[in-house]
């Protein structure tokens, strides 16, 4: 990594990173790779413009024998060039499976898991972790008892009027009222969605679904070779909402193999939403796996929360919530979603759950301490954006140069200890 000295300032020197290995993993969304990619570069425009940078987004290839996509970033500011190789690390056909059940077999489904969840007394653990996400997991439990209600309440009504129906009909008028309702209205009202949502999430609590422990495998394959090319300044995994999940699982399997620590690895949870596998209480092998990660003190982990995300545990380190050692990791950042939007586009999308709790994944209009394209293909090094996001926003000046930062990143030897390894304080708010 080079040391970039600012002019006037001989005290403060920048680590920048001139390559980059990143690897993303979305969440729970049916989006093929495609669709990730044409989204990654339309936010990047977002991105250019508000810190007056110049990107290029190569074209998507889909790698041989392996869920991953990848596509090259060259980022340009008047001082730098950063190379970063972007790997989508794909499980968007897991989803489609899900999504592709018959509405019945769902339902079927989705009523055991929500089930499991409750009686396990998961649902309570939710609550206490975080009460908006525990509404969450209420709404389709909540929406399904509606369907029910019409359903039940729409056939009686011709009683009203002295004509009422036979049983038999009035059972039929209410299963035909039911099911459409959900055929029609859940899609509108993201009710399909939070049935496979949950649906899975239990497969993956219990592990009962092959394919998963599959993709688990692959995934711990290719980081692995990832780490070991020794072709990058660093490598850095962002993790979005159940991503994060695969993302602990597949380094606490690379670390459990012997994988050397070189180059930097980072680990980015962003809407994490770990919590909903690892408080259930057949989830112990997830809970070793973090105590794993959470053991390696070679790794900058980082979790980026939000208050207003009802999908995401906000104000919850993962290690303190599970009841884990080393509570100092990891470093866990609250961040305010409205600041990395002008007010006219957060207008358009406060009201959206989803579409807010995908920001984190999202192009920013304004500079923030939170910038997903300066984690995934900047010129920071993931371990100082964490350290000192305060000052991301004026890391570099307005024409997008390092050399015309007015709130520098600290000097190397203030935030490495004698062994070369970052050290960091407790979780912060």
């Amino acid at each position: 990594m080079a040391l970039i000295a600012l002019p006037n300032a001989p005290e403060a020197k920048i680590r920048s990173v001139r390559k980059r290995r990143t690897y993303l993993l979305a969440g729970y969304e049916p989006l093929p790779a495609s669709a990730h990619h044409h989204r990654f570069a339309r936010e990047i425009g977002r991105f250019e413009k508000t810190w007056s940078l110049a990107a290029h987004v190569g074209q998507p290839v889909d790698l041989p024998d392996a869920p991953v996509t990848a596509w090259p970033v060259v980022l340009s500011g008047p001082d730098f060039t950063v190379e970063t190789d972007v790997r989508l690390l794909r499980w968007d056909d897991i989803v489609a499976d899900d999504m592709g059940l018959p509405v019945w077999k769902r339902l079927s489904r989705y009523l055991v898991a929500a089930s499991d969840i409750l009686l396990s007394g998961t649902f309570f653990r939710y609550a206490r972790a975080y009460w908006r996400y525990a509404l969450f997991a209420a709404y389709p439990k909540v929406l399904l008892a509606v369907f029910v209600a019409l359903a039940s309440l729409v056939p009686a009504l011709p009683g009203l009027f002295g004509l009422p129906l036979p049983w038999g009909l009035h059972l039929l008028a209410g299963l035909a009222l039911f099911a459409g309702l959900v055929v029609a209205a859940g899609p509108r009202l993201h009710l399909t969605y939070m049935l496979s949502h949950w649906i899975f999430a239990r497969d993956m609590i219990l592990r009962r679904r092959p394919a998963i422990e599959r993709r688990a495998e692959a995934f711990a394959r290719e980081i692995a070779a990832g780490l070991a090319a020794g072709d990058v300044d660093e490598v850095v995994i962002v993790a979005h909402s159940l991503g994060a999940v695969w993302m602990l699982d597949a380094v606490a399997r690379v670390e459990a193999a012997g994988q050397p620590g070189t180059p930097p690895l980072g680990l980015a949870g962003v809407g994490s939403s770990t919590l909903t596998i690892a408080l259930h209480p057949a989830a112990g092998w997830l809970r070793d796996q973090i105590q794993r990660v959470a053991d390696c003190p070679a790794i900058t982990w980082a979790e980026y929360d939000s208050h207003i995300d009802f999908i995401c545990f906000y104000k919850n380190n993962t290690v303190e919530a599970l009841g884990l050692t080393a509570p100092s990791r990891p470093i866990r950042q609250s961040v305010r979603l409205s600041r990395m939007l002008s007010p006219h586009t957060w207008e358009r999308f406060r009201g959206n759950l989803l579409r807010i709790h995908r920001q984190y994944v999202m192009g920013n209009e304004q500079r923030y301490a939170y910038d997903f394209h300066m984690i995934a293909c900047g010129p920071f090094r993931f371990a100082d954006i964490v350290g000192h996001g305060a000052n991301l926003p004026g890391a570099l000046g307005p024409n997008g140069a390092l050399s015309g930062a007015t709130t520098p990143f600290p000097q190397p030897a203030e935030d490495m200890s004698p062994e070369g390894r970052v050290s960091w304080p407790a979780s912060s708010s």
